[in-house]
C-alpha cells in the first residue's frame, strides 16, 4: 500500500491562502474571475495554484460548495416555513433571484456554467429538486395552472442569472418574470394574494 506523505507545513499554509483568497475572490467576482487575481491574492505563484487544485473547477469544489450549501440550506428552510404551496413557490422564485443578484458565485453555480465542479452541482442540484417538488405541489392543490410547468421554472431562474450577469440589461427585467409568475395561478387562486412581491435592492422601483 502506497503511503501519503503528509504536507510539509509552508505547503498546507499556502493551500490555505489560496482557499482564504478563492472564497473572497469568487464571492466578489463569480466563478469566471480570475485565476491569477486569487493567486496574487494569496501571495503564491499561478504554478502553486494549479499544483495544489489541479484546475479552477478543482478550486471551486474545495471552497464554494459549503457556503453555497449554508445558504441554500437556510433557503430552504425560509421558503417551507410559509403556509401554502403558492405561497412556498412564490418565495422560492422571489428568494432565488434575491440569492442570485447577490451572491455572483452562486449565481454562477444556478446557470452550471462551470459542470465539471461537481460536488458545487450536487449543492444546486438540491435547491433544484426543492423547485420541482413546489411546482408539484401547487398543481397538486389547484393553485398552479397546468400549464406553468417545471421547466418554466427554471427558465425563469435561467433568465434571471443572465441578466444579473449583465451590467446592460434592459432596467425592470424583473417585472417581466414577476407578472409571468403572477399570471400562472389559476382563476381560484387569483384573489389570493397581491401581486408577488419584488424584493432586494436589486429589484427596486420593479413595480414603479
Amino acid at each position: 500500500m502506497t503511503e501519503t506523505r503528509p504536507l510539509r507545513r509552508d505547503a498546507r499554509d499556502n493551500i490555505a491562502k489560496l482557499q482564504a483568497a478563492a472564497l473572497e475572490v469568487f464571492l466578489a467576482k463569480g466563478l469566471d474571475a480570475s485565476l491569477d487575481e486569487i493567486a496574487r491574492t494569496a501571495g503564491v505563484s499561478i504554478g502553486t495554484l494549479y499544483n495544489r487544485f489541479g484546475s479552477r473547477e478543482g478550486l471551486i469544489d474545495a471552497v464554494i460548495p459549503e457556503v453555497a450549501g449554508s445558504k441554500l440550506l437556510a433557503f430552504g428552510t425560509a421558503v417551507l416555513a410559509k403556509t401554502t404551496p403558492r405561497e412556498r413557490l412564490e418565495e422560492f422564485v422571489t428568494g432565488m433571484i434575491d440569492l442570485q443578484g447577490e451572491d455572483p458565485a452562486l449565481n454562477d453555480a444556478i446557470l452550471r456554467r462551470y459542470p465539471d465542479a461537481v460536488a458545487l452541482l450536487g449543492i444546486c442540484d438540491r435547491s433544484i429538486a426543492l423547485g420541482q417538488d413546489l411546482v408539484r405541489d401547487a398543481h397538486a392543490d389547484g393553485s398552479l395552472s397546468p400549464d406553468f410547468t417545471e421547466h418554466d421554472l427554471f427558465c425563469m431562474l435561467w433568465l434571471a442569472g443572465i441578466a444579473n450577469r449583465d451590467p446592460h440589461a434592459p432596467a425592470n427585467w424583473q417585472r417581466v418574470i414577476t407578472r409571468a409568475l403572477d399570471q400562472a395561478w389559476t382563476v381560484g387562486a387569483a384573489g389570493q394574494h397581491a401581486q408577488t412581491e419584488v424584493r432586494g435592492g436589486s429589484r427596486e422601483g420593479a413595480e414603479k
